[in-house]
């Protein structure tokens, strides 16, 4: 072959050879763009628009709130101090234990109701029923939302990696970088995490509990999911632990575990054969590793260690684990912190050093000692935060009741004279004064007179009531409706009490009482509010008002004969001479003189007031509702609305005395001044 074709050869070989580099590179660079251009998309599908702001604390002139912080959810160390998340607020604790700081909505808190804790860079961050993502420096709060995004609430927090890892109920699981969120999903069609219960970075490994969807584990980009069909024991899973080459997948009925390595990674193994059976324990709410051991918590606040063998053949029953006899409490959970074991609840806080658990073998969990800590609560406190009803008896004291946690009653000094509670004082709807002294709890399991000096009484359907579900209760003679009561006036008929029951309205003297029901012309049997004037009584029902007189039926209002627009009437209240009806949903109305209903359409639109939350006296209404208080100027006819400054927008039950309102909401109580009302007109 002559030189030149050779030389040509090799040149377009050499070009040919540069051609297919070139190409490749192209190639390379296009699919490079290509890739980055997805995760471009990716992140922007993921990133979460977000609002910030700075919240100051508000104005406390002629506002006090009462609020327990006996039920703690969170606890985490920052800056040399400990911070405990309650139901009632956050409260700083000194390493002893001493309270530091109470911190509320006043000083700018942004919610009382707190859920969980995280310390990310140089903030503590805190999350909340519904008010999203709240961040402390030391002095001030910042708060976090997501419009557009329903989270409903923060459920978890877990720093990760340099992130800060927030879960959330409705609105998935997010990653914070200090910047800005996006949302983390899982698979290869991107679920949405919702209703994450537990955060927990083992090595490689992060898992995320969820609360009805059991558990997702990340590992090497790749996700895995399990439930109660692959073998765990509930899909509500509680907690997460890595032992050994093991973990164990705590869910709220029971224990399960599987070897962590490949969990995620190894595709060939059938889920259902990765996980096996440990323990069956119902109410199971945390586990904590410690050592060989795990220590287990129920919801109750019982503890038990669990170690020994952990071959696939073992498995223990609740019954065959040993447990502690701690005090009795509700929502349970351990934590590991400083080189302790913390247990939450609704008892409060309590630790015990881990040493010492470890120390302890399985079976000797009656051993285990938790110290209380941070224990100094405030004397006028409620026992619970949820105050579902309120009154003053003739004393002066104040009754507060709870749904589930009885009666405080405090004195005019603020000081709580006593706690009562029994299984007949659950679920108290509503309070009555007695001129007497004493004081009627309406109740779900009946009606519970106590008298001045706090013995119980209960009436029941065996007494003559309609039905044991009381929803409130009232005396002729306004001895249960004013500010202050005063002596009993009975009606023509004699009649001096009128209880509102789930089957109609009992009415008439202990032992002598009567029946009205839909037969005698109420609009439904389910009663909620009652009104006595004289001989005349108002009845709020699930069907409508009724007006009741001489023990008759004689008029009743509803949506198709009167202005009213829902025929839920949760309350009806006198104020001032004039008579008001509250509704669920449709508002407040008045009664005038002419006997017609009047609509505050364009004041109260279609709030929602809640059972028996109205109360007034002869300057104001107070409404409580679902957003807040409304409240009525009567003299100059103006609404105005009371919200940031009560513990919760919710508002269950007023009362007031002395120039006094007291609001009880879902996370405690609010003393709100005359002046204040004055200040703001």
């Amino acid at each position: 072959m002559p030189p030149f074709v050779r030389r040509g050869l090799v040149a377009a070989a050499g070009l040919s050879a540069l051609a297919l580099v070139l190409w490749g590179v192209a190639l390379v660079r296009r699919a490079h763009e290509g890739l980055e251009q997805a995760r471009a998309r990716g992140a922007a599908r993921d990133a979460v628009r977000f609002e910030r702001a700075r919240l100051s604390p508000l104005a406390r002139d002629g506002v006090r709130l009462f609020q327990s912080t006996r039920s703690v959810r969170a606890v985490a160390r920052f800056r040399e101090a400990y911070f405990a998340a309650t139901d009632g607020g956050l409260v700083e604790l000194s390493t002893a234990g001493e309270v530091r700081r109470r911190f509320s909505v006043l000083d700018g808190l942004g919610e009382s109701d707190l859920t969980c804790l995280a310390v990310y860079g140089a903030r503590l961050y805190v999350g909340t029923r519904s008010k999203g993502l709240l961040a402390f420096d030391g002095e001030q709060f910042e708060r976090y939302w997501w419009p557009g995004r329903d989270a409903q609430s923060v459920t978890t927090l877990a720093e990760d990696r340099g992130k800060l890892l927030v879960g959330t109920f409705a609105g998935g699981l997010l990653e914070f970088d200090g910047n800005g969120f996006r949302e983390l999903r899982a698979g290869e069609g991107g679920e949405r995490l919702e209703a994450v219960t537990t955060l927990v970075r083992a090595g490689p490994r992060l898992y995320a509990g969820t609360f009805g969807k059991g558990l997702w584990v990340t590992e090497g980009g790749r996700w895995a999911h399990f439930t109660s069909a692959d073998g765990l024991k509930s899909d509500r899973v509680v907690a997460v632990v890595e032992r050994g080459d093991e973990v164990f997948v705590a869910s709220d009925f029971g224990l399960s575990a599987a070897r962590a390595d490949g969990l995620v990674l190894d595709s060939e193994t059938a889920a259902a054969e990765k996980w096996r059976d440990v323990a069956t324990i119902p109410s199971l709410s945390s586990s904590v590793g410690l050592s060989s051991q795990l220590l287990l918590c129920k919801d109750d606040g019982e503890v038990a260690l669990l170690g020994g063998s952990t071959n696939r053949a073992s498995h223990r029953q609740a019954e065959e684990l040993v447990w502690s006899g701690t005090a009795s409490q509700r929502d349970a959970r351990l934590f590991t912190l400083d080189g302790y074991v913390w247990l939450l609840g609704s008892d409060g806080l309590r630790r015990a050093g881990v040493a010492a658990v470890e120390g302890a073998r399985a079976g000797e969990a009656g051993r285990l000692s938790f110290v209380e800590f941070g224990a100094q609560e405030a004397r006028q406190s409620p026992a619970s935060n949820l105050i579902s009803a309120l009154a003053f008896d003739a004393g002066g004291n104040l009754w507060a009741g709870s749904f589930r946690d009885g009666l405080d009653v405090f004195a005019p000094s603020g000081a709580r004279l006593a706690r009562l509670e029994s299984e007949d004082l659950r679920e108290v709807n509503a309070l009555a004064p007695e001129a007497e002294g004493g004081m009627l709890a309406a109740t779900s399991r009946g009606l519970v007179r106590l008298d001045a000096s706090l013995h119980a009484a209960r009436m029941s359907t065996a007494d003559g009531l309609a039905g044991n579900s009381v929803l409130h209760v009232a005396l002729s003679g306004d001895a249960s409706q004013g500010a202050e009561p005063r002596p009993q006036v009975k009606s023509s008929e004699g009649e001096r009490m009128f209880v509102a029951t789930s089957r109609g309205l009992s009415l008439g003297a202990p032992g002598r009482l009567r029946t009205l029901t839909t037969v005698q012309g109420l609009p439904s049997n389910s009663v909620y509010s009652i009104w006595v004037e004289g001989d005349v009584t108002f009845a709020g029902t699930l069907g409508g008002l009724a007006e009741i007189s001489s023990g008759r039926v004689v008029r009743v209002f509803k949506d198709s004969n009167s202005a009213l627009t829902n025929n839920w009437v949760t309350a009806v209240r006198g104020a001032g001479g004039r008579l008001f009806v509250g509704t669920y949903g449709g508002g407040v109305f008045e009664l005038t003189p002419s006997g017609e209903l009047r609509r505050f359409a364009s004041e109260t639109g279609k709030a929602f007031v809640n059972q028996n939350a109205m109360w007034g006296d002869s300057e104001r209404l107070y409404v409580g509702t679902l957003d807040g208080a409304l409240v009525l100027d009567l003299r100059t006819q103006k609404w105005t609305r009371l919200r940031d400054e009560l513990p919760a927008p919710t508002v269950l039950s007023v009362t007031g005395r002395e120039g006094e309102v007291y609001f009880g909401t879902t996370s405690g109580l609010a003393r709100v001044s005359d002046g204040f009302f004055k200040s703001a007109e």
